[in-house]
């Protein structure tokens, strides 16, 4: 097998970070005037639903987008104060373009999203698409009764489902508009909560001002207000930030630890302006670097390693399993023992938490249409006679090997559908594909991402494979491979089913440790 095929993309991972999003701008939003309630339910009779609202007045922003100091989009964002039924709200709009390089293949991807919030930020509704495939993934949103009613479509399939809430949380503008309505000053502290695009969670926002400071940016240097951050999601990951503010709370630079991504607020003019390609490949540029090579990575059984989180704790983000066992050394070291899981074998990690399947392991969801008819037809030409979980699960892996010709880095993150008919794509599509069939042949079956040793390069890669629950235990499978398994030369940061509109939550702690990540083979 070349080396190509097994160069893995980190798609998914840039998704999540950019919250690719985008919607129909003519869209109308599902939401009523007061309160938010969704206009598409039996709650809201038709009388209830408002037309859209006279535009009073606004305020246009344009930023840039840099990851290592490399331009790689443009995004603007546009408030304007409107009324309803006489309540005043904020009708908030906006769009990034980013387009990228993943192993020398460039990947352009777009994002528009449209919300409305009231003037102290508390999220009404909302209307966003995933454009990470060839078809969108459509987000919507509106907060009513304590919940945030969430409604997803993707390929024809429509789902709902529900999270939490409360009053006080913002929208998506909300960061920002707590700045511009109330500037902070040096040594003050603020907290908020408010719902982060593109994994639809809410998240606790703390805010330290620090002094002022001299800052570069395109247009000048200028005295800005400096002001930590971190964002505190509900499963435990917080990811580091910085901003930049003026006197009035305007925001003109802001930095996340997640990718290292920076944000420059700029004239139109000059987030329009064409630019050189920029020289920055997410595929190999992100690489983790291991101190001495694997031989036979993936024919190994059981392999340990040391691993170091640069400002954080490793012991906390990679996962523990059957296959894969973490002890912490210290706040910012860990070791990770991986095992090669096989059904049947006693070689694995004997300390695993129990992890039996659930409801949404075997159920078609937005990302995993097991129900879809062409993925149905190819579960059963794939696995003919047999009956065997274990022999259909390592079939249907090679199938999906042998399907997938077109091995491109173009996408995102496509859904199963999608790649059921087009047969392309990366470690991503190769996942989602085979979790589908085998959730259609009856097994339990879910995505796990990490990294990946490439004995050619010398380092680990960000990978997605699947996992498949047979003979009692969860077995990963990697249809990029196909080796009826996979050896120990992967690290496992999480796994999830992809049910919901939350579903890229679940990917967080791939971000937190991109760029901060040391591997040391023991």
């Amino acid at each position: 097998m070349t080396a190509k095929p097994l160069r893995i993309a980190c798609a998914f991972v840039l998704a999540v970070s950019f919250g690719i999003l985008g919607c129909d701008p003519g869209a109308d939003l599902p939401w009523t005037a007061t309160g938010g309630k969704p206009a598409d339910t039996d709650d809201a009779p038709e009388a209830d639903r408002q037309p859209p609202a006279p535009e009073a007045s606004g305020r246009e922003t344009w930023d840039i987008y840099t990851i290592q100091d490399s331009r790689v989009g443009y995004g603007r964002t546009s408030v304007k104060e409107v009324s309803r039924s006489g309540q005043p709200l904020l009708r908030v709009e906006g769009m990034m373009q980013v387009t990228v390089k993943r192993f020398g293949e460039e990947s352009k991807q777009e994002m528009r999203f449209e919300s409305m919030e009231t003037p102290e930020g508390v999220l009404v509704g909302f209307d966003v698409t995933m454009e990470q495939g060839r078809v969108p993934v459509r987000v919507m949103g509106s907060a009513f009764g304590g919940q945030l009613r969430l409604e997803t479509v993707t390929h024809g399939k429509k789902t709902t489902s529900k999270i939490p809430w409360k009053p006080e949380y913002g929208g998506f503008h909300a960061p920002e508009q707590t700045l511009l309505d109330k500037p902070m000053k040096p040594g003050e502290k603020r907290t908020i909560h408010a719902l982060i695009l593109g994994v639809f969670q809410v998240a606790a926002i703390e805010m330290h001002a620090k002094d002022y400071e001299p800052v570069k940016l395109p247009t000048g240097t200028r005295d800005l207000l400096c002001i930590d951050t971190i964002t505190r999601f509900p499963d435990g990951t917080a990811l580091k930030g910085t901003v930049w503010t003026d006197r009035t709370g305007e925001m003109f630079k802001e930095f996340t630890q997640a990718m290292n991504l920076t944000t420059y607020r700029v004239p139109k003019e000059i987030a329009l302006e064409e630019t050189e390609p920029s020289d920055l490949d997410l595929g190999l540029d992100i690489a983790v670097k291991l101190d001495r090579p694997i031989v036979n990575p993936h024919e190994t059984k059981q392999i340990r390693y040391r691993v170091e989180l640069e400002g954080g704790d490793p012991a906390t983000v990679f996962a523990s399993g059957i296959s894969q066992k973490v002890e912490s050394i210290d706040p910012h070291t860990a070791e990770v023992t991986f095992y090669a899981v096989r059904p049947g074998d006693d070689n694995v990690n004997p300390d695993a938490p129990a992890d039996p399947p659930t409801r949404a392991d075997r159920e078609p969801n937005n990302f995993i249409q097991s129900d879809d008819a062409v993925i149905v037809a190819d579960a059963k030409k794939a696995t003919g006679d047999r009956t065997d979980p274990w022999q259909v699960a390592v079939a249907l892996e090679k199938y999906v090997h042998d399907e997938m010709t077109e091995k491109n880095f173009s996408q995102a993150f496509a859904t199963a559908a999608e790649v059921a008919k087009s047969r392309e794509g990366d470690c991503s599509e190769h996942a989602v594909f085979l979790a589908a069939l085998a959730r259609a042949r009856g097994i339990p079956a879910r995505v796990a991402f990490g990294l990946i040793y490439l004995a050619p390069e010398k380092a680990f890669f960000y990978h997605m494979w699947t996992e498949v629950y047979v003979r009692g235990r969860w077995v990963p499978l990697d249809a990029v491979l196909a080796r009826g398994g996979i050896g120990a030369a992967h690290l496992k940061l999480g796994n999830s089913d992809l049910e919901g509109a939350t579903a890229m939550s679940a990917l967080l702690p791939v971000i937190q440790v991109i760029g901060r990540l040391k591997v040391e083979r023991l």
